[in-house]
């Protein structure tokens, strides 16, 4: 798929990796990128960077009238980065009420399945793509966030659909599976982090080469081999696991 020269959106795109994905793709030159954010007033040092190049968007993914529109206004969308995410650090059967896994599946789960829904039709006429940012979380449960895993799990199965109904119209649809990324909502995690632009970087590489997963970083190129060589073990095991590779990740760094 064709990157250069044409206009994308990103979602979540003042900050953390969604900020890297507008310099990433800008330097690939597409004409345009639409950056997605609650507060489009969070983007202004990528425009004084950029120029009319970056156009801010207000959009919160939670809100269904912002997303169409956002696609009622932006008809020159080819390329679509469904970027935005919420964390959710909450065991399973903790809180009183469901409202904060709730709040996590609008996020990650309802927010791209809006997203898609709402521009199929200019992705379509321009044979674009789609790349859903998804996480490691989605194949190896998290300990501290297996609600988190649960959202990103079913992203990922969104995607697997998406790609299959957009198929027929040439559409390139990606998901991205990356490991710990040196950003704001890793902070605090200890475990070796991947610099977020060449996350960004390579999530591109493959969505341009028409890879239909990418696992962008170390770990998630450690995970990529476990699930292949022992689904079995990551399902009954998932934290011996991540445990093993996360020690083999840092033998790897000679930490």
């Amino acid at each position: 798929m064709e990157i250069a020269g044409r206009a994308a959106f990103v979602t979540g795109a003042n900050r953390g990796l969604g900020r890297h994905f507008v310099d990433a793709l800008l330097a690939r030159d597409v004409s345009r990128v639409y950056a997605g954010a609650r507060d489009p007033d969070s983007l202004a040092a990528a425009v004084a960077q950029h120029g009319d190049r970056v156009v801010p968007v207000p959009l919160d993914v939670t809100q269904g009238a912002q997303i169409r529109a956002a696609a009622e206004r932006l008809l020159d969308v080819e390329l679509l980065v469904s970027n935005a995410g919420q964390g959710c650090s909450v065991p399973v059967l903790e809180p009183a009420d469901d409202a904060p896994f709730r709040a996590v599946f609008e996020v990650n789960f309802f927010g791209p399945l809006n997203l898609v829904r709402a521009f199929a039709r200019q992705l379509r006429h321009s044979a674009g793509g789609v790349l859903f940012v998804q996480s490691l979380a989605a194949l190896v449960v998290s300990r501290s966030s297996p609600v988190y895993s649960a959202s990103k799990a079913a992203a990922m199965m969104l995607a697997a659909g998406v790609r299959s109904e957009l198929r027929d119209d040439a559409v390139t649809v990606t998901s991205a599976f990356p490991g710990f990324v040196d950003t704001d909502m890793n902070t605090g995690i200890d475990a070796p982090k991947a610099h977020p632009r060449a996350v960004a970087d390579r999530c591109l590489d493959a969505w341009q080469d028409g890879v239909l997963s990418a696992f962008p970083d170390r770990l998630a190129q450690l995970v990529e081999s476990a699930v292949v060589r022992d689904m079995a073990a990551v399902l009954a095991d998932p934290q011996a696991v991540m445990t093993g590779l996360l020690a083999e990740l840092r033998s790897d760094r000679g930490e």
